[in-house]
């Protein structure tokens, strides 16, 4: 586990907040359709963060500090990925979905938080650190202490993000040669743990 970090990061941000963006079409077939209600072995063993509970897969993590786990077992490169998060608690914590993971030490990922109605992205590298792609904005298509449906659509070296059905920009990332997993990822709040519960986990390619 570790904190997510703010050390900046190149990005191309080419559908910016408050600018209409043009939607796309999901894929018809996924690749992936899992509801999570119960546990995947894709995402490994259970443990005390990352486990089943009451029927849904949740990441209950400490203060401060991020847990994630990869789908394994799935590798894309271009791809259209979403999942449902709701939060069980609202502390200030953040949840997100992982996207061009190469392993479980290298990837990216769409970040919200559900209490303060903010998203950001960042990377993740090899050596522990955490790079900041886009800085935590504050948007209307986060409701706070609503569930929120994260959408990413992936073409070449560039994502579209999506939250709620909101288009919230289009970056320009250097994507892996080989494609890259997908996963999700939650981080407790400044003082307290948080609790996401993940769902309607759906890739299509």
């Amino acid at each position: 586990m570790t904190r997510i970090g703010k050390r900046a990061f190149g990005l191309g941000f080419a559908c910016l907040l408050g600018m209409a963006c043009t939607g796309a079409a999901r894929a018809q077939q996924p690749v992936i359709s899992d509801p999570l209600n119960a546990w995947p072995l894709n995402l490994g063993q259970q443990t005390d963060v990352i486990k089943l509970e009451n029927g849904v897969v949740h990441i209950t993590a400490p203060a401060n500090r991020a847990s994630w786990a990869l789908y394994s077992g799935f590798s894309f490169g271009d791809m259209d990925a979403s999942i449902t998060i709701t939060p069980v608690n609202n502390v200030g914590g953040v949840a997100g979905l992982v996207f061009w993971a190469t392993d479980s030490s290298d990837f990216d990922t769409l970040l919200v938080n559900l209490t303060a109605g903010s998203f950001g992205v960042f990377g993740h590298k090899s050596d522990g650190s955490w790079t900041t792609v886009v800085p935590y904005t504050n948007t209307t298509a986060v409701k706070a202490g609503a569930p929120a449906s994260l959408r990413i659509m992936t073409k070449g070296n560039r994502a579209l993000l999506y939250i709620n059905g909101v288009s919230i920009g289009s970056l320009g990332l250097l994507a892996p040669k080989a494609g890259g997993a997908i996963g999700i990822v939650g981080q407790g709040g400044p003082k307290d743990a948080s609790d996401f519960a993940f769902s309607n986990l759906t890739v299509g390619n």
